[in-house]
């Protein structure tokens, strides 16, 4: 048995480009016309109703998009990270592929060696209901592209919201989450700025516990304490560390009075 997929080899890629708006990507649901233009071509097709050919369009993108948003979300962890190749089908997502699937079943026959061919569902245009058709066949193209090893690589940029697939499948954890290129950057600087910030920490958590070992003992109120550790601490600080407040000795107040070094 075959199974023809019923699109192009490239179709992974051209789900991504139409993910990102590219309107040469995006099938014309509103009905053409020809319209003359210059020779060699002699006429190009135009929508009949362009406002809504342009609606059509950015409901189809919007779809495309709410779909592939809700399987990238599943690999997503705290803060920033993300592991793609965790990503499963979240149970409404699930309901809405499966939903399609019951609507639009694949084509059988046999070819001319009498081996079995099934062919699976092709874009369907319905010019009666030009938006239903396309909010339908926007699930059509997300589900041929979940049927390709892309849908672990397919990202989106946390800076500008752009859709990219990586070289390979990402493996592990990415910490710092995914960028495009262009804002590739952005992941390096978070990982340079820790790279420097923990350290800091450690040093000013180090400087306030010595500093609470040394805490006057009149003074009493919580507030005051957390005021006079931040200024001892501040008076040890190199010249290009963050000075402290009393609110990040509030915040850490567990682990200074945890680890009181002696004396």
């Amino acid at each position: 048995m075959r199974i023809e997929p019923g699109s192009s080899w490239d179709a992974p890629q051209q789900f991504v480009m139409a993910l990102n708006g590219h309107l040469p990507f995006i099938p014309r649901f509103v009905e053409q016309k020809r319209v003359p233009a210059p020779a060699p071509l002699n006429f190009w097709l135009r929508p009949k109703d362009e406002d809504l050919d342009r609606q059509v369009c950015a409901s189809y993108v919007s779809r495309l998009r709410d779909l592939a948003d809700q399987w990238i979300e599943t690999g997503r962890g705290e803060a920033d990270g993300e592991s793609p190749n965790e990503r499963k089908l979240p149970f409404e997502l699930h309901e809405v592929l499966n939903g399609w699937a019951s609507r639009n079943r694949p084509d059988m026959d046999l070819d001319q060696f009498g081996n079995t061919v099934v062919w699976m569902p092709a874009c369907k245009k319905d010019f009666s209901s030009v938006l239903d058709a396309a909010l339908e066949d926007a699930i059509r193209f997300f589900a041929r592209f979940l049927d390709s090893p892309l849908r672990y690589q397919l990202c989106k940029c946390r800076s500008c919201g752009e859709y990219y697939c990586t070289r390979r499948i990402p493996r592990g954890f990415i910490k710092y989450g995914t960028y495009c290129e262009k804002h590739r950057h952005i992941a390096s600087a978070k990982r340079a700025n820790e790279r420097m910030r923990v350290p800091e920490r450690h040093r000013k958590l180090e400087l306030a516990k010595r500093a609470w070992a040394k805490l006057p003992k009149r003074i009493k109120d919580e507030g005051a304490q957390a005021l006079w550790v931040a200024e001892q601490v501040n008076k040890d600080l190199k010249y290009d560390e963050t000075l402290i407040k009393r609110h990040w000795v509030t915040r850490y107040k567990n682990e200074i009075q945890g680890g009181i070094p002696s004396l």
